[in-house]
């Protein structure tokens, strides 16, 4: 989805939105980036692991072109056994 779509799930649920495309599956849940959309302002919350709070996120034109952005928790992973 894209990042408008992203965000108002993610304000709806209260969840954190990424990128898929640079989602990395090997690392610990919430050590990769993921951004918590708040009306606050200056400040964007990223990697909730370490519950770090980064000034003033800009996104690059490709950022928000791009229509792989997700909410976390919405997207069904599969399993192999």
């Amino acid at each position: 989805m894209n990042i408008q779509e992203a965000t108002k799930l993610a304000m709806e649920r209260g969840k954190p939105i990424y990128r898929s495309s640079e989602y990395e599956t090997f690392r610990k849940p919430g050590d990769n980036l993921e951004l918590l959309p708040t009306n606050s302002y200056g400040y964007v919350v990223v990697k909730p692991r370490q519950k770090a709070f980064y000034p003033l996120w800009q996104p690059m034109a490709e950022d928000l072109l791009a229509d792989d952005w997700e909410v976390v928790g919405s997207k069904i992973v599969e399993q192999t056994n």
